[in-house]
């Protein structure tokens, strides 16, 4: 049964908070930062919360303005309660003023994947995507919004992208269902 969405600021802070405890409680992160391998940052591990501070509404409409799009209303009130997140299934949540369009923030991605026909669909939604998400360093997983997919509640289709698994990107209905799928294979 697909979670529901927009989830609200409550539902957000308690499923972040239950996400965070996985985290620092995880052997396999424990593992990880062991052998250097930093799963979180260390402040954010010292501080025992992987999220940041949350951005208000103002913060919010400043990047919609910059992006010239509305946000979905689960991603808007996932900000509300923490501007990005580190380790939410194999990316980082990015900050705020970290997140623009896709082919913007890596054409020389997208011009690599221009030659496989069967991908060429693909492009045409990317082009349009806003990055949300990075693994940094690791496989090389994009999260990211077609904003312009938008339905009537605003929401739009999410997308997880392992390009360096060479991977399609994978549909999610909205960000809420693929946090939730996501971070659920994470821990």
């Amino acid at each position: 049964m697909a979670p529901p969405t927009p989830l609200t600021v409550e539902e957000w802070r308690a499923f972040l908070d239950e996400h965070n405890t996985g985290i620092f409680e995880s052997a396999r992160v424990r593992a990880a930062i062991e052998e250097d391998r930093q799963v979180v940052s260390p402040e954010r591990w010292e501080a025992g919360w992987a999220g940041a501070e949350p951005v208000g509404e103002e913060a919010i409409v400043a990047a919609e303005e910059r992006l010239g799009v509305r946000l979905p209303p689960s991603y808007r009130n996932f900000l509300k309660v923490s501007d990005g997140f580190e380790r939410v299934g194999p990316v980082h949540l990015l900050p705020l003023e970290r997140i623009g369009w896709f082919a913007d923030l890596d054409d020389g991605l997208i011009d690599a994947w221009a030659g496989p026909e069967d991908f060429e669909e693909y492009l045409t939604v990317l082009k349009r995507c806003v990055v949300i998400g990075q693994d940094d360093g690791g496989t090389g997983c994009w999260w990211l919004l077609h904003v312009d997919s938008a339905g009537e509640d605003g929401e739009c289709t999410a997308y997880d992208w392992s390009a360096g698994e060479a991977a399609l990107p994978e549909p999610y209905d909205d960000f809420a269902t693929m946090v939730r799928e996501e971070s659920r294979m994470f821990l």
